[in-house]
């Protein structure tokens, strides 16, 4: 499994040096992705699939190897995964970056081989998956806002079925029972999907009161059985759409995170970390009861399950990114208080890992992290030897090189540990704050710390300061010490790197280089020079203050961390982007992808064969060096398997060692008593046994003389009666003889009469079978040609259906195969328990078989004597036999005759059965009909959920219908105010124009006076004036005091306000009257147009009915008519039959040419009058062959009048019916 993609630019290809042919291989993951549906599955029953930065890791239990499915380079992260039924298949939702799209990947378990991609264009992500139960059938549900159902064929590559949902969904599965069913959850939503005929159809299984449900978590019980958990702790039992019981999870109020069935019940787990199972009840009011209940945490939970195949274990995936298995079948003896959660590797990190480094002397790696743990892993055992959390976050860690202490960061000291066998032991405390990186020195006998720009250096053993490296202006981010440790290399982000003597504590060499940033140094492996990573993307290698290498990583490479192997062979780089860089030091890089979180840190073993990259989202991935060309450098030393113990450990360990001898002591003891206990029942249940043995024997020789006494009573009884029966059988034999005789003779008779008859009726059934054979000719050409066709579908159908029998017995071979692997160890671990068991039994019993072999052989002598009678009464019923066997040959003389007559009848029955063909043609039609009537049935199930949609939009638009007229209500309403405020304002203008008039007028007046009064003050005449001021008087004074009455215009006002009033108070009090009955009109209008509606579609359903009616009373006309002309046609040529007196019988032409043949003999009337004739109704086509079966087989028929009024009748009657 190399993971190497193409290398970036640069002409590195050129070295042949051990880089050259370097690769790394992806051997182990501690740590899962966190943000994954469905998450955990299996692919044996040792074997568990989960995902793990961008790929798929499959961990095995047993052996504790891992295997990888590898995701390209384009792959963002892995949004969610299923296994397929048989385990042979995984499925994963890829979410692409840049050109790489969103797709679906199928790779082969066994392979680790990509299968197909699949894509579609209305997906833009893909969130759940799920496989049918043959593994043919891949179902997927894409994101917002479509929400897209797609089925596909996913070996091929095509799409089945795909229909936008628009609805949000939280959980998708497959009916294991049914390929083409499968349910989606979500808010308000439960619905089931089938596939049919390439489409998608949808029924809602979700009842009213389910309806306001948020579904978390869905899992199929049974065929027609859904489970369902909701955000309110509860499980709806769903049968058939109906949701029958509700189950209440003890979930503290919280939400079902995920659902299982088993085979006895089901699992659930709980958002309040709860794992609750329940088992099935068949005499219960309740179908389940809850078995045991398990707290995984108070502050987390499990996301997802699966079940193993054996269903022995249980796969789970958590809200802190744990992966691990719970044993199922031992959860009747697990006590519910405790823990049985067994987590891979002994527990993952849940948040970002801050800092890794290895030890020297042991194989083991230690790793702190954001979610204040400290993990010791053993990367030879694969396995977690020491977990601790503390109660502040750990910033750094930095472990001895013996791999017995460690240093931790935290944010008011440092602190040294001791590695215990199962706890970390504190034994020292240092005055450096929020240390954020820590290096102990190659030898041990030093460390660096740093605190922000400073780094400060203790001595290991004594704890003393020896000094502090003063030179950088912001943070340190590496610290490297030399193979000597005489020399210390630092770098941080204010682009510096300097080199300093450690005995002198002076600075000895630098290199500033401003606006970069240093994340990562380290010495090379001659120790004269430092290379380092900035996040300007390029590799410098520093000497003697200058830059002697610049190395350009790939564009767009943002580093993080550098480690060197293979004394500078190759150099790895981990990045930003989740990637680890391996190249040989000229610019050539092998890009490997782990994950999306950025590479915090790199380590290397001491073998420098494996790498260890922590990354931010609280993976570790471990990874193999390969270098063909080049060798291990270091080698492990032999006490790498040591530990430290403490005293009072060791204390304790004795003790309980101690109390387990002691506890040994008493249960052998126990065990000797029991087994004297036991020892003393059987041989107590033995003399009992023996005793009962005794009884029985004398029992049953008292037994056996009684048989002997009867048996010999027997024989006398036997023998008299023997000697009654010769002397019966001989006079029976001599009756039935002469019997036999008599009936010989009229048989003899009868048969010549027969014969004779027989003649005749060949005669007229071959002109008969000729005029048929004219008649049906081309029906029966018609008919071959159809069985031909239908024979040809029926053989290509069986070639199909033998070669999906041939596919199917492959695949079931293969099934049992496997089964028969994994029974057969359960089978060998049965076989070795019972043959104890059985060995035990057999000597227990070996004892009373050899007591009852004495019995067994006297039994055998009796049994002899006794079947040596039996012989002498089975010669006797010998001789009876022969006598039978006499009577039985005379009995089938009798019945050859009577077959000779069976054998005339022979051709009648040829035509029944044509016309019982016929009849069997037209009940495949009926069933056709049934077949039709049930798919239209179907269809109209189908159209039921549209109907339901159009009734909501008719709802809808009638509620529209109300906000319109509410609408226009109110605009009436305005526009009456507005009409209003009009007629006032034409009022008040008609008021101002009257007004105006009256100013004018008063002021014509004003100027004629001005006029007037001039002109007689112009006058010189005194006497003039009198007469003038007279005329001024009686011109303007009493017109003025006549026109001063008109002064009651605001009295006029004042009544038009109050009418206006008046009227509108009027008008208000119509409109309430006028909206409560428009209100009524509205309702009878609404009542009337759904009367009109239904009486619509009654009208339509009768008139659909009128017209089958009609066509059925033109099908029932027509064959009248032909019933009509077939008697019409008998009519013509009937003749009249000669009697026969003796045999009471008549006789009739044959429905040939006339009655030129010989007549046929019919029974008599009676008989006839007791018979069912045939009816034209039930098969039009059978013509005179029916009428011609009745008069011979059944023994008569009604005459062709009678029988063409009776059809009348019976159409008259369905007329009437009609």
């Amino acid at each position: 499994l190399q993971m190497a993609s193409a290398g970036a630019s640069g002409d590195g290809g050129k070295d042949a040096g051990a880089g050259s042919d370097a690769f790394l291989h992806l051997q182990h993951v501690q740590g899962c992705v966190g943000e994954v549906d469905q998450g955990v599955h299996f692919l044996s029953e040792t074997t568990l699939a989960f995902a793990a930065g961008r790929h798929i890791a499959a961990h095995n239990n047993d052996t504790k190897d891992m295997i990888f499915f590898l995701q390209n380079a384009g792959v963002e992260a892995i949004t969610s995964m299923m296994v397929s039924s048989n385990r042979k298949h995984i499925a994963v939702c890829e979410r692409g970056s840049g050109d790489t799209p969103n797709q679906i990947s199928v790779f082969n378990a066994a392979t680790e081989k990509k299968l197909r991609s699949l894509q579609h264009a209305d997906s833009k992500e893909f969130m759940f998956l799920s496989f049918s139960a043959d593994s043919k059938l891949l179902f997927s549900l894409g994101s917002a806002p479509e929400w897209s159902l797609t089925c596909w064929n996913w070996y091929q590559g095509k799409v089945v079925a795909s229909v936008k949902t628009s609805t949000s969904a939280t959980a998708m599965q497959v009916c294991p029972y049914d390929h083409n069913q499968l349910v989606v959850a979500g808010q308000n939503l439960l619905k089931l999907w089938r596939v049919q005929e390439n489409n998608l159809k949808g029924f809602n299984m979700a009842t009213p009161k389910a309806q306001n449900l948020n579904f978390t978590a869905i899992a199929w019980a049974s065929k027609d059985e859904v489970l369902a958990g909701t955000d309110q702790g509860e499980v709806l039992v769903v049968e058939g759409g109906d949701c029958r019981h509700t189950v209440r999870v003890p979930a503290q109020g919280r939400g079902i995170s995920s659902l299982v069935t088993t085979s006895t019940g089901f699992v659930v787990s709980t958002e309040a970390g709860q794992m609750v199972v329940y088992e099935r009840r068949t005499q219960s009011n309740e179908p389940f009861e809850a078995l045991k209940t398990f707290l995984y945490s108070e502050g987390h939970f499990i996301k997802s399950m699966a079940l193993s195949p054996a269903q022995e274990l249980l796969g789970f995936y958590t809200s802190d990114r744990q992966v691990g298995t719970f044993p199922l079948t031992n959860v009747d003896i697990i006590a519910e208080g405790t823990h049985p959660f067994n987590k891979l590797g002994d527990g993952f990190h849940s948040e970002a890992i801050t800092g890794i480094d290895v030890a020297l002397r042991k194989p083991i790696v230690v790793t702190s992290s954001t979610d204040k743990t400290v993990r010791v892993w053993n990367y030879v055992d694969r396995t977690c030897e020491v977990s601790q959390t503390f109660p502040d976050e750990v910033l750094s860690v930095a472990v001895h090189p013996s791999g017995f202490f460690v240093l931790l960061g935290f944010g008011d000291k440092l602190r040294m540990f001791t590695i215990c066998l199962e706890e970390l032991r504190p034994i020292g405390e240092f005055p450096v704050k929020s240390c954020k990186l820590a290096r102990f020195s190659n030898g041990g006998h030093r460390f660096a710390a740093v605190n922000l720009s400073n780094i400060v250096i203790h001595n290991t053993f004594t704890g003393e300061k020896e000094g502090v490296l003063i030179s950088h202006t912001a943070l340190v981010k590496a610290v490297t010490w030399s193979a000597d440790d005489s020399m210390v290399a630092t770098a941080g982000i204010d682009g510096a790197v300097y080199e300093w003597c450690v005995p002198k504590y002076e600075r000895v060499q630098e290199n500033v280089i401003r606006n970069i940033h240093y994340s990562s140094a380290t010495y090379n492996s001659n120790g004269d020079g430092v290379l380092a990573v900035a996040d300007d993307g390029r590799v410098r290698e520093f000497s003697q203050s200058t830059v002697n290498k610049n190395i350009e990583l790939p564009s767009g490479c943002k580093p993080s961390a550098i480690a060197t192997v293979l004394n500078d062979a190759v150099i790895i780089v981990g990045t930003q982007d989740g990637n680890v860089l391996l190249g040989d030091g000229n610019s050539s890089f092998h890009t490997y992808v782990l994950g999306t979180a950025p590479v915090n840190s790199l380590a290397v073993s001491p073998a420098q064969d494996l790498v260890f990259a922590a990354l931010g989202d609280g993976t570790m991935f471990t990874l193999q060096l390969h270098a063909p060309s080049a060798e291990s450098i270091v080698e492990l030393p032999a006490q790498f398997d040591v530990v430290l113990v403490t005293k009072a450990e060791m204390s304790e360990k004795d003790s309980q060692r101690q109390e387990l001898e002691n506890r040994i002591g008493e249960v052998r003891i126990q065990a000797d008593y029991k087994r004297h206990l036991v020892e003393k029942e059987w041989g107590e249940k033995l003399r009992k046994v023996q005793e009962e043995l005794e009884t029985t024997q004398g029992g049953a020789e008292a037994k056996f003389e009684a048989l002997q006494r009867q048996k010999e009573q027997q024989e006398l009884e036997a023998s008299e009666s023997i000697h009654n029966m010769e002397r019966a059988h001989l006079k029976a034999a001599d009756e039935l003889e002469a019997l036999y005789e008599r009936k010989l003779t009229i048989e003899g008779q009868r048969y010549r009469s027969l014969l004779h008859e027989k003649e005749d009726m060949e005669c007229s059934y071959e002109e008969q079978i000729e005029v048929l054979k004219g008649k049906y000719n081309a029906v029966i050409v018609k008919l071959k040609e159809e069985y031909e066709g239908q024979a040809q579908q029926r053989t290509t159908e069986i070639e199909r259906l033998k070669q999906e029998l041939v596919s199917t017995k492959d695949r079931y071979e293969e099934f049992i195969k496997q089964s028969e692997d994994d029974h057969e160890e359960e089978v060998s671990s049965l076989q070795s328990q019972q043959r104890k068991r059985l060995d035990e039994e057999q000597d227990t019993v070996l004892n009373l078989k050899s007591q009852s072999a004495i019995m067994r052989r006297r039994f055998d002598s009796f049994q002899d004597e006794m079947e040596k009678l039996n012989g002498t009464i089975s010669n006797k019923d010998r001789e009876i036999e022969d006598l039978h066997k006499h009577i039985r040959g005379l009995e089938e003389d009798i019945r050859n005759l009577k077959n000779d007559v069976k054998d005339r009848e022979s051709t009648i029955d040829a035509k029944e059965k044509r016309i019982a063909e016929l009849r069997q043609k037209g009940k495949e039609l009926e069933k056709i009909k049934f077949v039709l009537d049930f798919k239209y049935k179907e269809l109209k199930r189908d159209v039921e959920p549209k109907e339901t949609q159009i009734g909501s939009m008719r709802d809808q638009i009638r509620a529209m219908d109300d906000e319109l007229e509410r609408d226009v209500r109110t605009n009436h309403a305005l526009g009456q105010a507005l009409n209003d405020k009009t007629h006032k304002i034409d009022n008040l203008n008609r008021e101002l124009q009257r007004q105006r008039r009256l100013v004018q007028e008063k002021e014509r007046i004003v100027s004629l006076f001005v006029t007037d009064l001039d002109k007689l003050v112009s006058e010189i005449d005194p006497s003039y004036w009198r007469d003038a001021v007279r005329q001024l008087h009686r011109t303007y004074v009493k017109r003025g005091a006549g026109e001063g009455g008109i002064k009651e215009v605001p009295d006029s006002l004042d009544e038009f306000a109050r009418q206006r009033e008046h009227l509108e108070k009027s008008l208000s009090t119509l409109r309430r009257r006028g909206g409560k009955n428009e209100k009524a009109v509205r309702s009878h209008q609404h009542k009337t147009t759904m009367e009109n509606a239904t009486l619509v579609d009654e009208l339509n359903s009768l008139r659909r009915e009128r017209k089958y009616l009609e066509g059925r009373v033109q099908q029932l006309l027509g064959e009248l008519q032909r019933v009509k002309g077939a008697a019409a046609h008998a009519a013509t040529k009937k003749t009249t039959g000669r009697s026969n007196s003796a045999l009471g019988t008549t006789t009739l032409p044959p429905m040939g040419q006339g009655a030129s043949g010989p007549p046929v003999s019919t029974p008599t009337a009676a008989a006839m009058a007791s018979s069912t004739p045939v009816s034209a109704l039930e098969s039009p086509t059978r013509g005179t062959g029916g009428l011609l079966k009745g008069a011979v087989r059944r023994g008569g028929h009604l005459s062709m009048g009678e029988m063409v009024q009776n059809e009348r009748g019976k159409v008259a009657a369905m007329l009437q019916q009609l």
